[in-house]
């Protein structure tokens, strides 16, 4: 049912940032350690490609959350489509979808707490769009479940049965 899927999506996109997050705070941590090293950054040009490096690939682990935000969300949209609902269940839809907004505004709590801590310093800021998403996850999450209320309940029926 895709209704739950509401709830899914709050749970894998923290799961997969926060995961991002921690992989981007070790990288930095390893690399201002190599970058200490007199041994391994005996060049400018060795610092600068230690620091390239960990730039670039931090960067994409914020385009990997949008990716996959943006994918759970056309999911979403693709199997509302797909379900023939009836009307008498829009109140379980709308339920669901409520609990969704309210867990993921706990996920979005503990974001903010884990991210602000002074141990992980600027690792927050090499990942600006999904510290927005996951700020805002309860929003995006309302927005998401809205569509596909949208999309599961006001589709055509067709009279062959199938929606």
């Amino acid at each position: 049912m895709a209704s739950r899927d509401v709830l899914i999506i709050g749970v894998i996109l923290f799961m997969i940032a926060m995961g991002f997050f921690v992989i981007k705070f070790t990288a930095d941590t390893i690399t201002t350690k190599m970058v200490s090293i007199a041994a391994i950054n005996q060049s400018s040009e060795a610092i600068e490609a230690l620091q390239g490096a960990n730039t670039k690939i931090g960067n994409g682990y914020d385009i990997l959350v949008v990716g996959l935000f943006i994918g759970l969300a056309l999911a979403l949209i693709i199997t509302s489509w797909f379900i023939g609902a009836e009307p008498i269940f829009t109140f379980i839809y709308i339920l669901i979808a409520v609990l969704g907004v309210v867990f993921s505004s706990v996920l979005s709590y503990a974001w903010h707490e884990v991210t602000n801590m002074a141990v992980f310093g600027t690792t927050l800021a090499g990942m600006p769009i999904s510290n927005h998403i996951l700020s805002y996850l309860p929003l995006y999450i309302a927005v998401v479940a809205f569509i596909g209320l949208v999309v599961m309940y006001a589709k055509p029926k067709n009279d062959e049965g199938l929606g």
